[in-house]
């Protein structure tokens, strides 16, 4: 099965936006039952304004937008290409209402990470199996012919000769140009335009993208983690992190084989992990909330966010405003 890249500006330049604000719907007040949330963050300001809407309406006009740019690209190429339909985006995510929140101890007691439940979770009960539009049609080609097609789609796959390890692989830049109609689509709707790749704000950005290391490196967060840590040996677990804790799982479920035939991974494999899961993420969230930890880390970041702030923002506004009269043209 082939995916869809989606490889965007929106998502690569203001990488340092997304991990320190989190999915922010931007600015609820911290002072009204004294929690703290990502949604508090500094930055979210920011992020909201250069493009980083919340809106399903949004996402899924984009979506839309680009399956239309991809049809007009296949048919160029000498394809039929029925674009995929959009419209059960909005739906799906307004069903995660019914969910508990993703940093809440009821979630984690209920979903653990999300990783190997992520079937469970409301918004996918009863979720119509997804079957690809075009799949009549590739299956009147023979095996050249879709190759083909598959080529024009997302561009000619490569595969070296040469073993390559995680830190080559990370070096190898997307390049749209080389993305087939996908590639072409991503890049007009989601990149093309947009002010992350203006080279006035390149230092700006860069800045940006240092600051989610900044904030690990904060004595702030390291004290608060440190104490995280502590309670979660006392039961019975080692990372230096939550970040720590919820990667061993999922790298746990990438271990796990797939069937060749189906595609399906061993359910009694995934079972077992999910008990893993569940109570490890159980543990992590309590051990926050126990000792504090969540909330100063999130001081922590939000203080050096708004350090960041302090001392760009005339740049920040300057990018902002650039963005706006973007949208405007």
């Amino acid at each position: 099965m082939r995916s869809t890249r989606t490889t965007t500006a929106l998502a690569t330049a203001a990488v340092a936006v997304t991990l320190l604000a989190g999915c922010s719907g931007g600015g609820s007040d911290p002072t009204d039952d004294g929690t703290l949330t990502y949604e508090d963050s500094p930055l979210s300001v920011y992020w909201e304004q250069l493009g980083g809407s919340q809106d399903p309406s949004d996402a899924e006009a984009q979506q839309a937008r680009s399956e239309e740019i991809v049809a007009a690209c296949m048919q160029d190429e000498g394809f039929e290409y029925t674009p995929q339909d959009a419209s059960g985006m909005t739906q799906s995510i307004e069903d995660e209402g019914d969910m508990p929140a993703w940093d809440s101890l009821e979630f984690a007691e209920q979903f653990g990470y999300g990783a190997t439940t992520y079937a469970d979770m409301p918004m996918n009960q009863g979720a119509e199996e997804w079957v690809d539009p075009n799949a009549d049609y590739l299956a009147s080609m023979s095996e050249g012919e879709q190759q083909a097609f598959y080529e024009a789609l997302y561009g000619k796959q490569t595969m070296s000769e040469e073993p390559t390890d995680d830190e080559t692989a990370v070096e190898q830049e997307y390049d749209w140009t080389t993305a087939g109609c996908q590639g072409k689509a991503q890049h007009e709707v989601y990149e093309e335009g947009q002010v992350y790749d203006d080279p006035e704000f390149k230092d700006l950005m860069d800045g940006m993208s240092e600051l989610y290391t900044d904030v690990e490196k904060d004595e702030r967060t390291i004290a608060a983690y440190r104490e995280w840590a502590e309670c979660m040996a006392e039961e019975g677990y080692d990372f230096a992190n939550p970040q720590e804790a919820q990667n061993s799982i999922y790298e746990a479920v990438n271990e796990i084989p797939y069937d060749e035939e189906d595609g399906s991974q061993d359910p009694a494999a995934l079972a077992e992990l999910r008990e893993e899961e569940i109570a490890t993420a159980t543990a992590d969230r309590t051990c926050q909330t126990s000792t504090g930890s969540a909330r100063a880390a999130l001081e922590a970041q939000f203080a050096v966010e708004q350090d960041f702030i302090d001392a760009h923002k005339d740049e920040l506004d300057a990018m902002v405003e650039k963005a706006a009269q973007a949208d405007k043209t």
